[in-house]
């Protein structure tokens, strides 16, 4: 027998219940409505009911809204490729419908009212510093899934869990002046339980390109250990690209050279902190000017860069990588 997608009592009770969501998402809500009709099934309730709210894929659930409005309506999900924080912006916006040369009239959505669950497909940008503002933690509970391949993060401090929701299909992941720490509080009071950064990058395996601009205080970020415990993680041998910049002294260098030399594949661009010893920078040095002074160099050539560095070092770096 067939069956109806919508199987209350009142159909129309349904479509009540979800009107703010629809009217967010369309402009015009009446003329939405109006051609939303009841949809006959060749397949019992329970197996339309379940397909509904548990969309395999975004695309799939696009074809399947669009194949019946009623699922929408029982499941408001909107598909937001690109989805951006600012407080230039006053908020959360999606960048598809922003002014350019081919849509001057365009204008900016923002999703700080949007009562309908937000599916992210491609990136994620929080961008804006605000002390009251926990950006990524207060707008986890709009988020239905996010399969952004692309994190850009700056100045937040927020739960290891969230990332973990956020970030989870990254593939390109740069995190600017950000500290993840071990609780779920709303807002951290303190950076003292702050997670580590071998531990942060163990946790997403399909990560190619990272960045990590650390925080002032990172000394609970990067300890002694962390160059060793990064070089036994397998998928940090295989990145495409690894930067590193306000590095702090504690980081050590010298078992991390160890892996320059025999690296071939990664991009490697570290950028030390200004605040270290006479003696680490000296380190520092000799590391480069070796690096410098090989002339059949059979591993890919880094990017090493702190104050102290000597104008001669600079040039020549420069110039090696003008040729590469």
């Amino acid at each position: 027998m067939d069956t109806q997608i919508v199987t209350s009592n009142s159909p129309n009770s349904n479509i009540e219940m979800t009107r703010n969501n629809v009217s967010m998402v369309f402009p015009n809500r009446a003329q939405f409505y109006s051609s939303c009709q009841l949809q006959n099934f060749s397949m019992p309730d329970s197996i339309i009911f379940y397909v509904s709210k548990n969309p395999s894929t975004s695309k799939f659930y696009q074809k399947m809204t669009r194949s019946c409005k009623c699922l929408f309506i029982k499941h408001p999900i909107i598909i937001v490729p690109h989805l951006s924080f600012s407080l230039w912006y006053k908020g959360w916006y999606t960048q598809g419908n922003r002014p350019s040369k081919d849509l001057p009239y365009g204008s900016t959505v923002y999703l700080n009212e949007l009562t309908s669950k937000i599916w992210n497909t491609g990136s994620l940008t929080v961008f804006g510093n605000s002390s009251s503002w926990p950006v990524v933690t207060s707008y986890m509970t709009q988020i239905y899934q996010c399969d952004a391949t692309c994190i850009y993060i700056y100045k937040q401090m927020f739960s290891f869990n969230d990332l973990m929701v956020i970030a989870s299909e990254c593939e390109m992941l740069y995190l600017l002046s950000v500290v993840m720490v071990n609780t779920d509080e709303v807002v951290p009071e303190t950076e003292e339980t702050a997670v580590s950064l071998e531990a942060l990058f163990k946790a997403f395996p399909n990560v190619k390109i990272f960045t990590y601009v650390l925080p002032e205080n990172s000394f609970n970020i990067v300890t002694t250990k962390t160059a060793e415990e990064l070089l036994k993680i397998p998928h940090f041998l295989s990145l495409d690209k690894f930067r590193m910049r306000d590095i702090p002294e504690i980081f050590d260098i010298k078992s991390f050279y160890g892996h320059i030399k025999e690296n071939k594949k990664t991009q490697i661009n570290l950028e030390f902190s200004d605040q270290y010893s006479d003696e680490y920078e000296t380190r520092l040095q000799t590391i480069l000017d070796e690096i410098l002074e090989t002339e059949n160099r059979d591993y890919k050539l880094p990017w090493i860069s702190f104050s102290g560095i000597t104008n001669s070092s600079r040039e020549k770096m420069c110039a090696l990588y003008r040729q590469n």
